[in-house]
């Protein structure tokens, strides 16, 4: 958990450490789906690491990338995974459409996109000569076998398709070998885009028929080969496949991801060389190029306190909107992210500064006021305030403490549990009331079916107003529509209290200039492809 990062355990890296109208495809920009819970809670620490003072060049055949997560913490079923996880499925699996490197929506394994009148019905013409890793074929009939998958809860990438989501898809149907046709619940506008990332992955038939075949190893049709060096949670090693066309689009014939999940760790490996580019946090960027670290930059992902638990089975006050409120007013974000994320930006609204949908009126509404929460918790029936557990990691902790002594001071008892394990950090969705999880917003619907009312919302509390503004959002056919229903969204998040935002982070790449090109991103989504790392020139 945009990513959102994930939980993962700890790596060794050396030895000191040891996603008929005929429609162009040039359509508004698309967003990978973003990370789910697993972005946000981190368990391990490689804090001991120490920085060396150069970047040493390395082979230009193989590529190390760090990330602040693990990639595969569930197996290696794509749907089950979001942006922060999409970069390392890329090489594995292809996708029905893709996201160009411009932003916009391209052809993949669906060469064409044509709907009918009322944009109810979708139809697509599939590639020819595609196998998978189980050596069986793209098919009309393995499409519809793949989406029908949607009703399954634990795919999350799939959530807007299921019964009741923004892009519901009502029936899968084949028309022949080579087409499928796609029903709609109700029309959607560019249904295509979602189609960029892991919702649009397809595995092979033998995974179909046996989805736990995944669990241990990826059947996908891609152009890379998960080599049998990779060791699950700590090193994934890709390697290219000959004679895949799509090849030819990646720059190496090896990608190394490395998950690393103390910041402070990551940003040292990619300035001693254990990885040639890395996701860094914010404050550990001016020591990243003060080593000579070439950075690359994005807004866009709001880090935000969660609310996983609206219905009170884990904590009885959560049930409260006023009490959901009230944890926001406590927290002075001015003032955490001065001392704990310089440069980054405080945030009240749900959604980025640069989003159609951004309230200054929330900024005003819901800043800081202590003594306002106070008030909203003696409404609720907690004059005396009440106590709960929340899921904390080396990479969380420090934020979380200082969380604690804003919640204190309304007299709000929050303990602070560092995971034991992965599968603690995966539980705490169900176990606890409140996660910590920075949030993408590229694809708002994405974010907004497949963690907000999707894995987020284990207790499968209803918000008829949410939902309906997601839906809005995901029906707009003109900029002021999107911008009114992003409005909406926006300020029932903030006023439901299912959200309770921190701060907008700057998306951040450092990179080893002498090896690696400017890490780029497509459009605005936050998440690089895998096939943009190139070498430097």
């Amino acid at each position: 958990m945009e990513p959102g990062r994930s939980a993962h355990p700890p790596s060794a890296l050396s030895n000191e450490c040891t996603w008929r109208h005929h429609l162009t495809i040039t359509r508004r920009p698309a967003t990978r789906w973003i990370a789910v819970l697993t972005a946000a809670l981190v368990a391990g620490s490689l804090a001991g690491c120490t920085a060396a003072s150069s970047t040493p060049a390395a082979s230009t055949s193989t590529i190390t990338l760090a990330f602040d997560s693990d990639l595969a913490p569930q197996g290696y079923d794509p749907l089950r995974y979001q942006l922060a996880q999409a970069i390392m499925y890329q090489g594995l699996y292809d996708s029905l459409a893709t996201l160009k490197s411009d932003g916009t929506t391209g052809p993949g394994l669906a060469t064409e996109f044509v709907y009918n009148a009322d944009k109810t019905k979708l139809t697509l013409t599939l590639a020819s000569g595609v196998t998978f890793t189980d050596g069986s074929s793209l098919t009309a009939a393995l499409v519809k076998a793949n989406l029908d998958r949607r009703s399954d809860p634990t795919l999350v990438s799939y959530s807007a398709f299921a019964k009741g989501g923004a892009a519901e898809i009502s029936s899968v149907d084949v028309v022949d070998a080579s087409h499928v046709s796609l029903t709609f619940a109700k029309p959607q506008a560019g249904f295509e885009s979602n189609l960029t990332g892991v919702a649009g992955m397809i595995v092979g038939q033998k995974a179909i028929d046996n989805p736990s075949l995944l669990d241990t190893a990826p059947d996908g049709s891609g152009p890379f080969l998960l080599a049998k060096s990779t060791v699950k949670g700590s090193s994934y090693v890709l390697t290219k496949q000959k004679g895949k066309a799509e090849a030819s689009q990646y720059a190496y014939d090896t990608y190394i991801i490395k998950p690393i999940t103390d910041p402070q760790a990551r940003t040292n490996a990619v300035i001693s060389g254990q990885a040639d580019a890395g996701f860094i946090t914010t404050p550990t960027a001016a020591l990243a190029k003060s080593r000579g670290l070439g950075l690359s930059q994005i807004g866009g992902t709001v880090t935000s306190m969660l609310v996983f638990d609206k219905s009170g089975k884990t904590s009885k006050a959560f049930a409260d909107p006023n009490v959901r409120v009230a944890l926001g007013l406590a927290i002075n974000r001015d003032e955490l992210v001065k001392g704990l994320h310089p440069g980054d930006l405080a945030a009240v609204n749900a959604l980025p500064k640069a989003s159609p949908g951004y309230s200054a009126d929330l900024d005003t509404q819901y800043a800081y006021n202590p003594t306002k929460a106070k008030a909203l918790l003696a409404a609720a029936g907690y004059p005396n305030g009440f106590s709960f557990t929340i899921i904390g990691s080396a990479e969380t902790q420090t934020d979380l403490e200082a969380i604690q002594k804003y919640f204190a001071a309304i007299g709000v008892t929050m303990t602070i549990k560092l995971a034991s394990s992965t599968q603690e950090i995966f539980a705490a969705v169900n176990t606890t009331p409140l996660g910590y999880i920075p949030l993408g917003w590229g694809n708002p619907v994405g974010t907004m079916f497949g963690v907000i009312l999707g894995f987020a919302n284990p207790h499968g509390e209803k918000s008829p107003a949410l939902a309906g503004a997601a839906g809005a959002v995901a029906a707009a056919q003109t900029d002021a529509d999107r911008k009114t229903a992003l409005t909406q969204l926006n300020t029932t998040l903030v006023s439901s209290g299912w959200i309770i935002p921190l701060y907008e982070q700057l998306t951040t790449w450092a990179y080893n200039g002498k090896k690696v090109a400017a890490v780029t991103y497509p459009g605005q989504n936050t998440t690089p492809l895998l096939s943009s790392f190139a070498p430097a020139k």
